[in-house]
């Protein structure tokens, strides 16, 4: 018996689910009626085939190199393994090192479900593809060609309008009463004032961007917008036939100057956060982000983590972070803290317990073997009668099928008990936190720390996976004053008088 795994997708957003279960209905009828059993389904939805970067046919191809059952990778066409002739080939290729073969439910192949060569499905097989690829191309300059006559002809093809505008009968027309407020949110700009206190005006006076005041990061993004200024920039080119103007030209120039020198919100994308997600504030309980800054002088940039009850609803005083200062601290209490075999060890079983939690509360094994009960009860039933004398054809005939249907579970029980004994190992746990995570602070961080609440004078690490924090030698009153960890308990001393570094930190699981 030959084992497989379906791969089917589908392209656009307007198709559904029902494009799927055709695909799978077709490949398991294929499957059933050339002797194949079917191990899983790998399912793209929404996704284009002019490239493999699809999420379920990456972690095939992954799969494909481990000690899998499965030798056989079924498709409804070969246009739902791929579009691009190039990749088709390379992945094909993957396939075949790993001794897996692609084969279609609809069409002729190269290769045979037995492995021998299938000389018409060479031609097939190939022009099959040429066909997909071509299919692909073509759509996609048909497609490009009609935005770009639209874009001629000043036509409004679909999407989200910007602020200020709105489409009527296909064209975009300026809103009035909005474009009002974005050519006054440039001009205050222009003359100095802040994006908060003009936002703060905005909000004050009723000003809604989709129901909600205009966020901060919609302001700078829409004084960006260039289609304000009536002209717009895109793969085709420059279009002024799109866009009505509401800024005038040298307004927009002078305030992209001034965005410029100010570097507002720039500056925190060209740096890498390790804490981001993370950290809450202990006071108000609202998030801590990454933020950025310059001097005075323009002359260089610094970062820091900041609370955004403080940033953007005035409700906090908390301190701000620095934040190399405050990421070296957390790697450095971690990595000691991971020091400890009992910790590492103690991680491992929790780790190891909600895998086994997981296994068992979605185990397929087990309906499976309540099926194989249920059946070997109804042949016990039958074995009695015959026994006590009952012995009929229909008797025989229910017997066999009954035996053949225990046959057939149990082949699907040593399938499960294969994935069972492929599945995750305390050892391989233990290598991941020992060596492995600490490769990478920012894979060491993200992995183990579910939480950090800051404080001025203290920080709470949350780690995941165990009950128990101490480990089995440490003492509280031992280690107050090791300037380590002061597990689930922070005592109460008396905060440093210099922030940096921190020397105090809680560390609960």
């Amino acid at each position: 018996m030959k084992y497989a795994v379906i791969y089917a997708r589908y392209s656009s957003e307007r198709q559904n689910d029902q494009s799927i279960e055709g695909q799978l209905r077709i490949c398991n009828k294929y499957a059933e009626d050339n002797g194949l059993t079917i191990l899983d389904t790998c399912i793209d939805r929404a996704m284009t085939g002019t490239n493999d970067q699809r999420a379920a046919f990456q972690q095939m191809l992954s799969d494909c190199e481990k000690p899998v059952l499965w030798d056989i990778v079924l498709v409804y066409a070969i246009d739902r393994f791929g579009r691009d002739s190039i990749e088709i080939a390379v992945n094909k290729q993957k396939l075949k090192k790993h001794h897996k073969t692609l084969i279609s439910a609809t069409q002729r192949t190269s290769v045979n479900i037995d492995g021998s060569k299938n000389l018409d499905g060479i031609l097939l097989e190939n022009m099959y593809i040429g066909i997909a690829e071509y299919y692909s191309a073509e759509l996609s300059q048909k497609v490009k060609r009609g935005i770009y006559e639209n874009y001629q002809k000043g036509l409004y093809h679909g999407g989200t309008l910007s602020y200020g505008f709105k489409a009527v009968d296909k064209k975009i027309c300026i809103d009035e009463e909005k474009a009002k407020i974005v050519l006054y949110m440039f001009q205050q700009y222009a003359e100095g004032h802040g994006g908060d206190e003009i936002l703060a005006e905005l909000t004050a006076k009723g000003v809604r961007h989709r129901g909600k005041p205009i966020a901060k990061s919609t302001f700078y993004d829409m004084l960006r917008r260039e289609e304000y200024t009536g002209v717009t920039h895109n793969s085709f080119g420059a279009f002024d036939t799109l866009y009505p103007r509401i800024v005038p030209q040298p307004l927009y120039d002078e305030l992209q100057r001034r965005l410029k020198l100010n570097k507002i919100g720039g500056n925190s994308v060209k740096t890498d956060f390790l804490l981001k997600r993370k950290c809450v504030c202990g006071y108000c309980g609202k998030n801590v982000q990454g933020e950025s800054g310059t001097s005075r002088n323009k002359t260089s940039i610094y970062y820091y983590y900041k609370c955004v009850g403080r940033k953007q609803y005035a409700i906090c005083n908390s301190r701000v972070y620095r934040k190399d200062d405050l990421e070296n601290f957390i790697t450095d209490v971690t990595l000691r803290l991971f020091d400890n075999p009992d910790i590492v060890e103690k991680i491992a079983n929790g780790v190891m317990e909600v895998n086994k939690r997981r296994l068992h509360d979605k185990s397929i094994k087990k309906v499976l073997i309540e099926e194989r009960d249920q059946i070997q009860k109804s042949l016990d039933n039958i074995m009695k009668a015959i026994e006590a004398g009952i012995l009929t054809s229909t008797t025989k005939s229910r017997m066999e099928e009954l035996e053949e249907q225990i046959a057939l579970v149990n082949d699907k029980i040593a399938i499960e008990e294969y994935k069972e004994k492929n599945s995750l190992r305390k050892e391989q746990v233990i290598e991941y936190l020992t060596h492995q995570v600490r490769q990478s602070p920012k894979m060491m961080l993200f992995a183990l720390i579910q939480k950090i609440v800051l404080y001025d004078d203290k920080v709470e690490i949350y780690y995941n996976y165990i009950k128990n924090p101490y480990p089995d030698n440490f003492s509280p009153e031992i280690d107050r004053d090791s300037s380590f960890i002061e597990c689930s308990i922070v005592f109460q001393s008396v905060a440093p008088q210099n922030p940096y570094p921190l020397s105090r930190v809680g560390v609960l699981f």
